[in-house]
């Protein structure tokens, strides 16, 4: 099999201050430790789907809590036109920060990437300011053995949480013309990028199996009522314009009728999902992954009580 594989990259980063999606940094970050990286990170046209993905920055901040560093701005829509209600957020970087890099491992080995990083240690320009980057540690994660993990809990809680760690542009699977965007986070549209990635990278893609698979997931979980409560819009600044991208979580429970009727026409429903979940958390959701778009975490979600 080949490993689906998630290295995560403590940093230490100082010298910039301004307007930034660091995403834009974390990608430069890599091209310059490992310049083969930048060939796959470059824009491409087609229906083959990118089997590489980044995060944006993470710190632990003083409460203890994860943050994740990208500019914002609030806004407001009216006739078509969206207007910026105030100046984004500013990003200073100068401190210890986290990132995620994942890899499938036909396209890139994670242990030449490891390599790479490993003592990597430079200053260098980026828009316009000196910015000083050193790696402090790295840790290698098998996603296969994660997916396990999560999915063995999901089944035994019945629930999933699906967290938005940095901010996620999803996309209608069902609406391939112009790769129409939304902004409701169903589990169809929500784990439709790993199974569209998982059965381009096994070869086994076929546009009736694709459609069975998302037929399943969206059968099996259902939204909670708190969903539109749990997400919310940023307008993120990647390039000059604010994009709106979902952030927050969204609880799916799973369908108990749905589970037995899979279970008893013959499906491993713990393997299928184990495989789901691993590209899930590898290879990210929606569009711009390669670019720290649609990192996510899966948690099981405590019982329910009904």
């Amino acid at each position: 099999m080949v490993g689906l594989k998630l290295v995560r990259v403590s940093v230490f980063i100082n010298g910039f201050y301004g307007y930034l999606y660091t995403g834009r940094l974390v990608k430069s970050i890599l091209i310059k430790a490992y310049p083969i990286l930048d060939e796959h990170f470059k824009p491409s046209k087609g229906p083959v789907p990118k089997l590489i993905h980044i995060s944006p920055l993470y710190r632990v901040n003083s409460s203890g809590d994860v943050e994740c560093i990208y500019s914002y701005a609030m806004c407001k829509s009216r006739r078509r036109l969206v207007k910026r209600t105030g100046p984004p957020s500013i990003v200073e970087l100068n401190g210890n920060y986290y990132f995620y890099i994942g890899l499938y491992e036909s396209l890139v080995k994670s242990i030449d990437v490891v390599s790479a990083l490993l003592n990597y240690s430079e200053c260098f320009e980026f828009i316009k300011q000196k910015i000083c980057v050193e790696v402090r540690e790295l840790e290698v994660i098998d996603a296969h053995i994660l997916g396990s993990e999560i999915a063995n809990k999901v089944l035994s809680s019945r629930g999933v949480k699906v967290v938005f760690s940095s901010p996620t542009l999803l996309r209608d699977p069902l609406k391939t013309i112009r790769k129409q965007k939304t902004l409701l986070p169903t589990p169809l549209v929500v784990f439709a990028t790993a199974i569209y990635t998982k059965l381009h990278a096994t070869g086994s893609y076929k546009k009736g199996t694709f459609r069975k698979e998302l037929l399943r997931i969206h059968r099996l979980f259902n939204e909670t009522y708190s969903t539109l409560n749990s997400v919310r819009i940023k307008w993120v600044y990647y390039s000059d314009k604010p994009v709106p991208a979902l952030t927050g979580y969204v609880n799916y429970r799973v369908d108990e009728n749905y589970l037995n009727y899979l279970q008893s026409h013959g499906v491993n429903v713990r393997e299928w999902l184990r495989e789901i979940f691993a590209y899930t958390l590898t290879l990210g959701i929606g569009a711009g992954r390669a670019a720290g778009f649609g990192h996510v975490e899966l948690k099981p979600l405590q019982k329910s009580s009904s």
